[in-house]
C-alpha cells in the first residue's frame, strides 16, 4: 500500500464525513487506505461507514471517548498505519479526484507537502449533493459561482491547470507550514520527531509539529494550488477540556530548537528513539 490517509474527525464536522468519503471514493489514485480518528461511538460511524468498505482496500475508525487532545488520536493512526507516506486531514474537507495523485506524485525524502483547503460559505456547501462529489462539479468554478461565490483571486487554486497552480504558489504569499487539512509526510519523519505533541494546546499543535521537522531538516513544500480539498464546515473548533500545561512546563518543548518531544508517541522518552528501535515496537 502506497498511501495512509488519516481523517481527524470532531463532533462539529462528523456530519460532513459522508462527503469527505464520497470524494476519497471518487481518487483516481487507488493504491491507499484511511484511517478516521474520533470520539463518536463506533456504532454510528460505522454505519456512516458501511456503503464504502467495498471502495477502499481498508477503512479502520480509532474511537476513543476517554482521549480529549486530538494529538493523541493523531499518534495513534501514525503507528496503526501500514504505509511509509502518510496524509493527513479533516472530516470537513472533500478532496478532489487528483488529490491523492498530487501526493503521490510530488512527495519527497526529507520534505512534507504542505496543501490548503477551499472555503466555501455555509449557503453554498448545505446545498451540494452526493451527485455532485461524484461529478465533481463542486470543483468547478462556474458551478460555484452560480451558487453564489464571491469573486476572489484565490478562487484560482480551483484551477486544473498544474502549470497555472505551479506559478501561483511561487507567486502568492504563504509558507510551506503544516496544514491539518491537508499535509502528507514520510512516517519515519515523524517517528523521528515523536510524532504529535500531546501536552501543547490543539491550536499549536501544528506549528510546533511543524518547527520540530523543519529542526530535524525536513522541509516543507507548497502545493496549496495542487492538492486540492473543499473546506465545508467553518464552525471554530470546540475547546478542550483538558487543561494546557503552564509556560513553565512548556519552556523545555519550545526552547532552542528541539527536534523530539516526551509527549508523543513514544512517552516519557526525553531523548530520541533510532528510528530502528521504534520500528521493532
Amino acid at each position: 500500500m502506497e498511501l495512509s490517509v488519516i481523517i481527524s474527525s470532531s463532533n462539529h464536522d462528523f456530519n460532513c464525513l459522508k462527503q469527505v468519503l464520497t470524494g476519497f471514493a471518487m481518487q483516481r489514485f487507488r493504491d491507499f487506505e484511511i484511517i478516521i480518528t474520533g470520539k463518536q461511538p463506533a456504532e454510528q460511524v460505522t454505519r456512516l461507514m458501511q456503503p464504502y468498505y467495498k471502495e477502499f482496500k481498508s477503512l479502520v475508525y480509532l474511537e476513543n471517548n476517554a482521549i480529549q487532545n486530538n494529538a493523541t488520536l493523531l499518534n495513534q493512526a501514525i503507528q496503526a498505519s501500514k504505509s511509509e507516506y502518510l496524509v493527513f486531514t479533516e472530516a470537513n474537507c472533500v478532496p478532489r479526484k487528483d488529490f491523492l495523485e498530487i501526493h503521490q506524485q510530488r512527495k519527497e525524502e526529507t520534505f512534507f507537502l504542505s496543501g490548503g483547503h477551499f472555503k466555501l460559505a455555509p449557503h453554498i456547501y448545505r446545498g451540494m449533493e452526493e451527485k455532485h462529489i461524484q461529478e465533481q462539479i463542486c470543483f468547478d468554478r462556474n458551478w460555484l459561482r452560480r451558487q453564489g461565490l464571491r469573486f476572489s483571486l484565490k478562487n484560482q487554486q480551483l484551477s486544473k491547470n498544474r502549470i497555472k497552480s505551479n506559478i501561483m504558489n511561487a507567486l502568492l504569499p504563504g509558507k510551506a507550514n503544516w496544514n491539518p487539512h491537508n499535509a502528507s509526510c514520510w512516517k519515519k519523519d515523524l517517528l523521528e520527531i515523536n510524532g504529535f505533541d500531546e501536552h501543547i494546546a490543539e491550536a499549536d499543535q501544528a506549528r510546533d509539529l511543524s518547527q520540530r521537522l523543519h529542526n530535524n531538516e525536513v522541509r516543507g513544500i507548497k502545493v496549496h494550488f495542487n492538492a486540492i480539498c473543499l473546506h465545508l464546515n467553518q464552525q471554530p473548533v470546540l475547546k478542550e477540556t483538558a487543561a494546557p500545561l503552564q509556560p513553565a512546563a512548556l519552556q523545555p518543548i519550545r526552547s532552542g530548537n528541539p527536534v523530539w518531544t516526551q509527549y508523543g508517541i513514544y512517552k516519557g522518552r526525553t531523548v530520541p528513539v533510532p528510528y530502528t528501535e521504534i520500528e521493532k515496537g
